[in-house]
């Protein structure tokens, strides 16, 4: 299976940090720890401000900012990390058991978070590229669960990942299918049942009964490939090569404009020059023809 004998039956600190979406990409690497190389995993979510519930089932202890503070470093043969904790881990007194790869644009995120078991001498053909997230159950069931995802209260950046037509893709799917929105309360859309507000477990339950998920590339679209429900994805700036990769976002269909040839910006200098957001502007009918057709199994 691998040649990492050393590691069964010990335990590592797995260190990370950014958003929902970062995190939740982390489940093929955490699972293929846990199952192939057999190895216990506590998960150190480094940026402590954001009080992130335990959303992984793979890990035993889940550790958010300065609670570290309080671990015995003597239950760990060593600390494993992301790009985004590299220099959190430095003054850890434990080894660090991987080399720390870059994010890349034309690279899946999922697959640069495997290079961690990789590090470890985890086989290819042993690495485990699915996995769920934990959740609050439902009683609530709806055709289409829609999250009109961006960091509002941040950069206006993130905003632009945002899709600015989903009130007439509503007015176009309403009356056939029941509608919910979900995220925080600053992303309801007009005209679907509000649930925004939720904290992220329960609304994790929402999505899992869904029958179809739409959304922008935001954490919650991560999320419903882990929780295996088809799921309509719309891209504007952001690269598809890393922010989807097939054997993780199986559940995925996506809609971008692929007619425009600066499409994708995501960290190039054209992004800033944009003056137009063209990637933003997606016929609503296109969008509502993919919906029904997830929901009619074509």
């Amino acid at each position: 299976m691998n040649g990492m004998g050393l590691y069964m039956s010990n335990r590592i600190l797995f260190c990370t940090g950014e958003g929902v979406g970062n995190v939740i990409q982390t489940i093929p690497v955490l699972r293929t720890l846990r199952e192939s190389l057999g190895v216990k995993i506590d998960f150190w979510y480094v940026y402590g401000t954001f009080q992130l519930p335990k959303i992984i089932p793979y890990v035993d202890k889940w550790i958010v900012g300065n609670q570290i503070r309080n671990v015995d470093m003597n239950r760990y043969v060593g600390v494993v990390s992301t790009k985004w904790t590299r220099k959190h881990i430095k003054n850890l007194p434990i080894p660090i058991l991987n080399k720390i790869s870059d994010l890349s644009m034309i690279r899946s995120e999922v697959d640069c978070y495997m290079d961690i078991a990789r590090s470890l001498k985890v086989n290819e053909e042993d690495l485990l590229w699915c996995g769920t997230c934990n959740y609050n159950r439902s009683d609530e069931f709806y055709d289409v669960v829609i999250h009109n995802g961006y960091n509002f209260k941040g950069s206006s950046d993130w905003k632009l990942k945002s899709y600015p037509r989903y009130k007439e893709v509503v007015k176009l799917l309403a009356g056939d299918v029941s509608l919910c929105s979900v995220g925080s309360k600053g992303e309801y859309i007009k005209g679907t049942i509000d649930k925004t507000g939720l904290n992220i477990l329960d609304s994790l339950g929402i999505i899992k009964n869904a029958k179809v998920f739409l959304g922008n590339d935001s954490g919650l679209y991560h999320c419903a490939n882990a929780l295996d429900v088809p799921n309509l994805v719309i891209f504007t700036y952001t690269s598809t090569e890393k922010n989807y990769d097939k054997r993780f976002h199986r559940k995925a269909k996506i809609i971008c404009r692929e007619d425009l040839e600066c499409r994708w910006c995501q960290c190039e200098p054209r992004f800033k020059t944009c003056k137009t957001r063209e990637c933003r502007n997606i016929d609503p009918t296109i969008i509502v023809n993919k919906v029904m057709e997830m929901l009619n199994g074509c």
